[in-house]
């Protein structure tokens, strides 16, 4: 239930002019400043800016304006960007850019120095009073930002762009951006943080930064939010535990104080202010249970907590059933981390090189380092120069100059040993977990694994569960509330833009309150059929296994099909790769795999597709099969992507899969192939979808080995993956598919 993003954009940007915006009029100026080239970059913009994305164009264009000192304008902008927004979340809406428009209307007034402060405050409080209380509890965060750090990367940007006397026109954004922010930040954030924590004192009662010692003498942080309004009662708690330690997270504990809980935020071990090491995941079944035990405890609790969150904090909300809490009687996964070998750090026993970014992100300091994080560009960096460099997947960390001993620590578990089993349930475990559960998750959320491993653990071992499920076109920030209207290409169905954060509320309501179910949950699972516009619902999982359609990896002559009929040939489709060529590396680094593409990517991989469809038809589940081939290696990396070629030639993204052959019948134990011996692997644990299929539309099936600097590289030795260089590689790999492989289509008739 994160609240503290900010609606902003730096998306691709369509221009009148250059791509290049020269810099000769002000280069060579005597007072040349920040301040003297953000204005002249700003007029350049703001009179040739255009942008198809209409938030993104108002967006850019009010700060360009406050820096032109059109205010006027630059406030009308700031009402048609909330105008988009509106109707998905009307409080966090209308409070974006509360900073901006407050320092606009003090402007305006033309105050001495001197009166500064105090017409900055009129403003202030006239803009924080007229807010709803779900608005200002959102008011901090947008006083919050790194002066050094904004100044620092406003000099680098100029730097730069100086040296060639011109600047790319994405830069001269992104620094017009950045010193609008600098610049009335500089000029207001101190006052308008104290002002928010003046005003605050009125509404919440708030405990921060309190210590807890646990039984074994560590050292765990929390903040509790109540609301003065239910100050004589005892309440149900909402509890996040949470890793991204930031001042902001807060936030969430208002929200729920202002819906009548007692809103906990708990903090990993190690982060804020324990003094212990950060160890992402291994303490949570420990420590949650503890601050539970604390909670209750308190004069302000009636014994009853709910917990809530999304991506780590989903995964929380699992360990603390590990060793469960009588006083937990909820709880609400958001896309949550299947933690081990089923989502992260590992897809089906294969580990990302996104691992060790995350991990960087949540220890390099006792907050989080969103600045080292959303350095793309490094990170590419370090992903290209690994792989070109052919060194062992274990050298990563090194290469980006920095070791990680967590980083290493997971490399010596590359199987679900008890390492990952002792992080949450296993197996007989979800068989004791009798709490109301909501799971929410959608079907490009990159967690989906994950949340559907424990959903359908849960459903296999507790026949009775009391489980929910919601599922649909959303990816990991809109499983989590922040639904995007256009996800990657798709303009999701309007029946989908649902408030997640009122049902999660209700749900909240219905187990802590005695209230009624939300009306939403029809049924145990509830997915919304893209292209139909219809939310459906469906008591069991098994619902989506009854009727499927078959197709053949099929070599017909060389032309490769998905055919529905078998056939008794021998024949086989052959895949050569040379794990020694890196010149791959660009390519693979600018992969988006968006859910609608004009085309895909086609090197180092078989295309197999289907004949047109006559009819319409939905496909709603998991596509599975069976993948029969040999290979001259003693084990591959396979993934196969599932495509929808519409009609109009764009290429819909449905479900993938990625896995080690020599895990995929058990992911506790490797068994590796016998090289240029036929095989055979399940296709399975792959993403959950459901889509009408248009007519006149045909399947496509893309199907390669994990090749990628975003991944490890399995050389096919037999040796631990993290461990084989590309002196390994030797003989190009050679993969045959045979054509009695095949894949099944879930259809819901």
């Amino acid at each position: 239930m994160k609240k503290f993003f900010i609606i902003y954009f730096i998306g691709l940007f369509s221009f009148t002019f250059s791509q290049k915006i020269s810099l000769k009029e002000v280069s060579h100026a005597e007072n040349l400043n920040a301040e003297s080239i953000a204005k002249y970059l700003a007029r350049k913009l703001e009179a040739n800016y255009k942008e198809k994305d209409k938030a993104a164009y108002y967006d850019t264009l009010f700060r360009l304006n406050i820096i032109n000192e059109n205010y006027d304008l630059a406030l009308s902008e700031i009402d048609s960007l909330r105008n988009i927004y509106i109707k998905i979340n009307p409080a966090l809406t209308m409070s974006t850019g509360s900073q901006f428009e407050i320092y606009i209307n003090t402007v305006k007034r033309n105050p001495t120095e001197k009166d500064f402060d105090k017409v900055y405050e009129e403003e202030f409080r006239r803009k924080y009073n007229a807010a709803s209380l779900k608005s200002q509890i959102l008011f901090p965060q947008y006083f919050i930002y790194n002066e050094i750090q904004t100044k620092k990367e406003i000099d680098e940007i100029i730097k730069k762009s100086l040296k060639t006397d011109s600047i790319e026109v994405n830069d001269a954004i992104t620094l017009c951006r950045r010193y609008n922010t600098y610049n009335v930040g500089k000029k207001t954030f101190v006052l308008g943080s104290r002002l928010v924590k003046e005003l605050e004192k009125e509404e919440f009662i708030i405990y921060d930064s309190i210590k807890i010692n646990t039984k074994n003498n560590n050292i765990l942080t929390l903040s509790v939010v109540l609301s003065k309004k239910n100050k004589e009662q005892l309440q149900n708690t909402v509890l996040i535990n949470t890793i991204y330690s930031d001042e902001r997270n807060i936030n969430d504990a208002k929200e729920f104080a202002v819906n009548g809980f007692a809103g906990v935020i708990l903090n990993t071990r190690g982060k804020y202010l324990s003094p212990n090491s950060i160890e992402p995941f291994e303490h949570e079944a420990e420590d949650i249970n503890e601050a539970i035990s604390w909670i209750v405890k308190q004069s302000w609790s009636n014994g009853k907590v709910g917990m809530i969150g999304g991506s780590y904090l989903g995964f929380s909300q699992w360990a603390a059933t590990k060793k469960f809490n009588p006083a937990l009687k909820t709880i609400i996964p958001q896309a949550a981390v299947g933690i081990g070998t089923m989502d992260f750090p590992m897809k089906n026993n294969i580990f990302t090189s996104y691992a060790l970014r995350w991990l960087n992100y949540v220890t390099n300091t006792k907050l989080t380092d969103y600045a080292d994080f959303n350095n793309v560009e490094k990170w590419d960096s370090i992903y290209k120069n690994w792989y070109q460099s052919g060194k062992p997947f274990r050298e990563l960390d090194s290469i980006s100059g920095k070791s990680n001993v967590i980083f290493q620590k997971w490399l010596t578990h590359p199987n679900y040993d008890e390492y990952w089993k002792n992080m949450v349930p296993y197996k007989k475990d979800f068989s004791k977990i009798n709490i109301p559960i909501l799971t929410i998750t959608g079907y490009y959320d990159s967690d989906q694994l994950g949340a559907l491993y424990y959903f359908k653990e849960h459903q296999k071992y507790n026949q009775n569960a009391n489980h929910y499920l919601i599922i649909g076109p959303y990816n990991h920030s809109g499983a989590q509330g922040n639904i995007q209207s256009n996800l990657k290409g798709y303009k999701i169905d309007s029946i989908a833009n649902i408030d997640l954060n009122k049902i999660c509320i209700e749900w909240f309501n219905y187990t802590l309150k005695d209230s009624k179910k939300p009306a939403f949950l029809k049924n145990k699972i509830n997915y919304e059929v893209m292209g139909l516009n219809q939310w459906k619902s469906t008591n069991s999982i098994n619902t989506f296994d009854k009727d499927n359609l078959k197709f053949y990896l099929e070599n017909r002559n060389n032309n490769l099909l998905l055919s529905g009929l078998y056939s008794d040939s021998k024949d086989s489709s052959l895949l050569k790769i040379d794990y020694k060529d890196r010149s791959d590396a660009d390519d693979l680094l600018k992969l988006k795999y968006d859910v609608v593409e004009d085309k895909i990517y086609n090197k180092n991989n078989l295309i197999f597709s289907t004949n047109t469809f006559e009819k319409p038809f939905e496909f709603s589940g998991n596509f599975s099969g069976k993948i029969k081939f040999s290979v001259n290696k003693k084990d591959v990396d396979l993934y196969a992507y599932l495509y929808e070629l519409m009609p109009n030639g764009k290429y819909f993204l449905l479900s993938t899969y990625l896995g080690r052959a020599s895990y995929n019948k058990n992911s506790e134990k490797r068994k590796l192939l016998t090289p240029n011996k036929k095989e055979v692997i399940s296709i399975n644990n792959n993403e959950f979808v459901s889509k009408r299929i248009e007519k006149g539309s045909k399947l496509v099936l893309v199907i390669g080995t994990v090749k990628s600097p975003f991944w490890q590289v399995n050389y096919g030795t037999g040796k631990d993956v993290s461990d084989e260089t590309i002196a390994d590689a030797k003989e190009p790999l050679e993969i045959k598919f045979y054509n009695d492989s095949y894949i099944e289509i879930p259809v819901l008739r």
